[in-house]
């Protein structure tokens, strides 16, 4: 007899994925988002993307799937309301410092547990906020898994801006404590997001993995956009240069989306994650890999240096594709920076 797995009695309280590349200004939307109300302190937490990567490759069931998603997801909420989830290093993206009113999960350290946690967790509907990296184009399972109480919420950011990030990710690929789900081809460790194009990976350079997996990835993600389109599911996309140019605007798209209002703590977040930018990339930085540029430098000069780093080092078909990238990018979604393609030619 084969039974399916099912979670009984799953919470109803809203789930809210913000996901993005490497590098493509998730924390500055969890930010935002974490600072609205009734959200909890953002999360990263890679089981999330296991298990819909393991999903959509076929190594585990459909029940499987749903039911840890949804146990997870219950279990975590839980956990963060009793304060068994507080992280005090100052330094991590999900810490106190990038955290708007973090301190007052202190208090949460001496709260009983029961299930009235579980009770305020569902009539308050106070929000799970995961972030995650590059799920969107296997996310199918989580709007399977958690249904109504899903929000997706897409980053984009200018394919240009994620190179220098994306390139420091794979120079450290083949570290111990790199931890993305990978598979192994011919000896060489290959991320799941390059599956299909596996030879090509593995015989490319540093900095033609970088423009090549950013191109693919992109295109993949407008893919699933385009596809949701006539779907029910709530996806909201967000540009990362829109967001820092024009916050209130973006602010007023994510208050509509996930029906939650602005607080005085929204405000602190602009102020801390200095928006709006009078330049896009100059603000400050949550990550060791994080893409920061100069605010002494102009955009036409911070453009110019990575694409000059690009011709000299990069094969001439990544750069080809790379720039095929920049040109969807650009058309989809325009910001000040679409003025400086014409350096490519230069």
């Amino acid at each position: 007899m084969s039974l399916d797995l099912k979670h009984h009695k799953s919470f109803t309280n809203d789930v809210i994925f913000v996901d993005g590349f490497w590098g493509g200004g998730k924390s500055v939307i969890t930010s935002i988002v974490g600072s609205l109300t009734g959200v909890e302190k953002k999360k990263v937490d890679g089981i999330f993307e296991y298990l819909c990567i393991t999903h959509a490759a076929g190594k585990i069931s459909n029940d499987a799937a749903t039911t840890l998603l949804k146990i997870y997801a219950d279990h975590l909420q839980y956990n963060s309301l009793i304060g068994r989830e507080v992280n005090l290093r100052w330094s991590d993206d999900t810490g106190l410092r990038n955290n708007p009113g973090s301190l007052a999960y202190f208090g949460r350290l001496f709260r009983k547990g029961g299930d009235s946690i579980t009770e305020k967790i569902n009539s308050q509907n106070l929000a799970l906020l995961i972030a995650s990296h590059g799920l969107f184009s296997v996310s199918n399972i989580l709007f399977e898994a958690y249904e109504s109480r899903i929000k997706l919420i897409q980053v984009v950011r200018h394919p240009v801006h994620l190179f220098h990030n994306v390139c420091s990710y794979f120079e450290n690929f083949e570290r111990s404590r790199e931890f993305t789900l990978s598979y192994q081809h011919n000896g060489v460790k290959i991320p799941w997001f390059a599956a299909q194009w596996a030879d090509e990976f593995a015989k490319a350079s540093i900095t033609d993995r970088a423009l090549l997996s950013i191109a693919r990835v992109q295109k993949s993600v407008i893919e699933m956009i385009d596809t949701q389109k006539n779907s029910e599911k709530p996806t909201l996309v967000v540009s990362f240069e829109q967001t820092v140019t024009n916050p209130t605007g973006v602010i007023k798209e994510l208050e509509a989306f996930l029906n939650r209002v602005s607080t005085k703590r929204t405000s602190r977040v602009l102020k801390q994650q200095s928006l709006p930018r009078d330049q896009i990339s100059a603000g400050r930085s949550t990550s060791t890999f994080s893409f920061v540029s100069n605010s002494a430098s102009s955009e036409a000069e911070i453009y110019t240096q990575i694409v000059t780093t690009i011709n000299k080092i990069a094969s001439n078909s990544a750069v080809t594709e790379f720039r095929e990238a920049i040109k969807n990018y650009n058309s989809r979604w325009p910001s000040s920076l679409v003025d400086l393609e014409p350096i490519w030619t230069r």
